[in-house]
């Protein structure tokens, strides 16, 4: 399994345009001798589609993001052992590439990628993801705008400890304003509308 990991990492890292080319040894320009050395690409292949990070029979109906949930905590978990973000903070979307079919996949125009998975993410003033929650689509929650839900529930860790909280207009509302003064936090955001 460490080996299957690995050829997953150095994929992320060296890119080619199909899976096989991995593999490939007529075409001098993809020679990757390494990953063949390593596995072959049936087995490889045969992992690829085994691979899962959770129970199907145990997948709650309507949870978009039920199989790919533990990975996601495994990482954020990491990600907050090795670092304490500094007195500012932000939070904001980003999109993850990805042309496959998906149900979660979101299309955005404006993002250089215009297909991919959205994260909302907790950075860092220096850029490091602290936090982070998958977009699995809308769902209707009485009383508590999406925005000002998905801040507080990223920032749940933080609040209460004098920090300040940055965001675009898309999050600023002062329902969000009220909510994190009460937890004793500070809070910069753009506010809505046209300038």
């Amino acid at each position: 399994m460490k080996k299957f990991i690995g050829i997953v990492g150095y994929m992320g890292l060296v890119k080619l345009p199909r899976l096989e080319s991995y593999w490939c040894k007529r075409k001098k320009i993809y020679s990757t001798s390494v990953v063949g050395k390593v596995m072959s690409r049936n087995r490889f292949e045969l992992l690829l589609n085994l691979w899962h990070f959770s129970d199907n029979d145990m997948c709650p109906e309507g949870d978009r993001g039920y199989k790919i949930e533990p990975l996601m905590k495994s990482f954020v978990q990491k990600f907050q052992e090795v670092y304490t973000p500094m007195q500012e903070f932000c939070i904001d979307e980003s999109l993850v590439p990805f042309r496959g079919r998906l149900i979660m996949k979101q299309y955005i125009p404006q993002k250089t990628h215009k297909y991919g998975i959205k994260l909302f993410k907790l950075c860092s003033g220096n850029g490091y993801t602290w936090n982070m929650k998958l977009y699995c689509g809308k769902h209707a929650d009485a009383g508590v705008s999406v925005p000002t839900k998905v801040v507080m529930e990223l920032s749940q860790n933080l609040l209460n400890s004098g920090r300040t909280v940055v965001t675009d207009n898309y999050y600023t509302s002062l329902e969000l304003a009220n909510k994190l003064l009460d937890k004793k936090n500070t809070f910069i955001g753009n506010p809505q509308g046209k300038s």
